[in-house]
């Protein structure tokens, strides 16, 4: 996931001369992660930011009480999202069944102030 999302990052950017003051990310769900992985790496690749329905980590998914990352999540993207320095936008249904909303929260609180944006639950 993290490599192909890089990959068609650079092709767009490369193919199409498509500025990043013209790009949007967008991931939904597990899609969440390498939208963050992607926009925490590279400072400015992208005007903003849209997380649907994101989630924490992998082990926040599945084992809910978790309260740290740890050595064997692969997705951490609460550990990441800080590092974002585009408008973030999140949006998360209030009865979603697969990925809960308090992740969604988790998330917009980690977010710096100047790059939130007012999220969609």
């Amino acid at each position: 996931m993290y490599a192909d999302i890089e990959a068609t990052y650079h092709s767009i950017k490369q193919r199409y001369h498509i500025p990043e003051s013209k790009i949007i990310l967008y991931g939904q769900s597990i899609g969440t992660v390498p939208t963050i992985d992607l926009a925490s790496r590279f400072n400015d690749c992208c005007v903003a930011c849209v997380l649907h329905s994101p989630l924490t980590s992998g082990m926040r998914v599945a084992f809910p009480e978790t309260k740290r990352t740890w050595c064997c999540d692969a997705f951490p993207s609460i550990d990441k999202i800080h590092r974002i320095r585009s408008i973030v936008l999140i949006i998360h249904g209030t009865e979603d069944d697969v990925i809960d909303v308090s992740h969604g929260f988790a998330l917009y609180n980690r977010i710096h102030m100047q790059h939130q944006t007012e999220p969609l639950w």
